[in-house]
């Protein structure tokens, strides 16, 4: 039976104490030496499912917490936890298909392995949703995303490996690893956190253990590049805490007449699809993709910062179809290089090469591309909206040895 009284009490106020205390605790030992002491396998599938088992049981002595939403409500959001899993791994395995590709899973997919993983993972997730349940609706009486992102930070910093932290090198491998990382789980735990407070435990754990079970247990899995990896991590669940706050609303009557006309759940749908058709734009899905540009080889018709649209060229007819004085997108070794074709060069041995110059260079480039490193034509420039991609992207990546200026 849910509680009548639900005001904030001295008494609750110390539970939710000892709760934050106890998942710091666990933290802690998830990424001390004692795992080294004790040996990993012990650790990980004796002592971690036995602190989150006694998580569970202690939250379990406490008294039980309302959720904001009603009974009535509760089959709706959980169906749509399940729908929002489902999207958040459609779209980051659709965008692994048609961008990043896919790669196998590291874990162990043998009877036992999986058994283990189950355990682990399956412990550590009841017991962080029993948690952040008994937090939220401990704390928000009232919708308080103050409060829904005070949790989402916590528990985001509390699954964070700590070694992970400290081994980062320089500020690019910081940004990465909080683009990669912690802000698509942060986004996941905002709206963990708010179906928490809809409908209690079972609709978060519904949707992080779809979305940790197909990372635990599928055998192939996305290879998202980390940009990529930040882009779906993020906006996917964004959108769908938007959609479920307005799903939510509807239900529960608390729009006003005109906002229901003006706002449906077929706008949010919308809404999502196109906010994913620029995430995959942005990737390079589509024949045409953005590219920034990082040097002044092609003033004035390009300068650092502009971003360009580049035509793909997948196949030897595109490769045929290009000219003297086409600007081109090539790659050479690890990195992408903007600049005009002014010879093409045909041998029986090699096939087809090209050499190119940027406007602003001196000389021609020193290598010939081959038809294999081209990449597309630019079709189109941007001026000026790359530029918060080069405060986190160094010029000294480019090798200048390589680029007559």
């Amino acid at each position: 039976m849910f509680r009548i009284d639900y005001l904030p009490t001295k008494a609750s106020k110390g539970r939710c104490a000892l709760l934050i205390s106890l998942l710091i605790f666990i933290y802690i030992i998830e990424n001390s030496s004692i795992r080294i002491m004790i040996g990993a396998s012990i650790f990980n599938y004796i002592v971690k499912p036995f602190l989150w088992l006694g998580a569970v049981w202690i939250v379990w002595l406490f008294p039980a917490v309302r959720p904001k939403a009603g009974l009535k409500h509760l089959s709706s959001i959980k169906g749509w936890a399940f729908v929002f899993a489902f999207i958040f791994i459609a779209v980051s395995f659709l965008t692994g298909i048609f961008v990043d590709g896919l790669g196998e899973s590291p874990y162990s997919h043998s009877a036992t392995g999986i058994l283990l993983n189950i355990l682990v993972v399956g412990s550590a997730l009841l017991g962080r949703e029993l948690v952040r349940n008994y937090l939220v609706n401990n704390i928000a009486k009232e919708e308080n995303y103050v409060v829904f992102i005070i949790i989402a930070l916590f528990m985001t910093f509390t699954s964070t490996s700590f070694s992970s932290i400290i081994s980062l090198k320089g500020t690019e491998d910081l940004v990465k690893f909080i683009a990669q990382y912690v802000a698509p789980d942060f986004s996941n735990n905002l709206l963990a956190t708010y179906l928490a407070y809809l409908g209690g435990p079972l609709p978060a754990i519904i949707y992080i253990g779809i979305i940790q079970g197909v990372h635990w247990l599928s055998p192939v899995l996305p290879n998202l590049r980390w940009i990529t990896a930040a882009l779906v991590g993020v906006m996917v669940p964004v959108f769908s805490l938007t959609a479920m706050q307005n799903i939510y609303l509807k239900e529960a009557k608390q729009l006003k007449a005109k906002d229901k006309d003006d706002e449906s759940v077929l706008s949010w749908i919308i809404t999502s699809l196109l906010s994913i058709g620029i995430i995959w734009f942005t990737v390079g899905v589509f024949p045409i993709y953005p590219s920034v540009i990082a040097t002044g080889s092609m003033e004035p018709m390009i300068k650092p910062g502009d971003v360009i649209l580049v035509k793909k060229i997948t196949d030897m007819e595109g490769i045929n179809g290009l000219k003297v004085g086409d600007v081109m997108q090539f790659r050479r070794g690890s990195i992408l290089i903007t600049h005009r074709i002014i010879e093409i060069k045909e041998k029986e041995k090699e096939g087809i090469r090209f050499r190119t110059k940027g406007d602003n260079n001196s000389g021609p480039d020193t290598e010939l591309v081959k038809p294999e490193d081209v990449k597309g034509t630019v079709v189109y420039v941007i001026p000026k909206i790359g530029w918060p991609t080069l405060l986190i992207k160094s010029k000294d990546d480019v090798p200048l040895d390589e680029i007559v200026f």
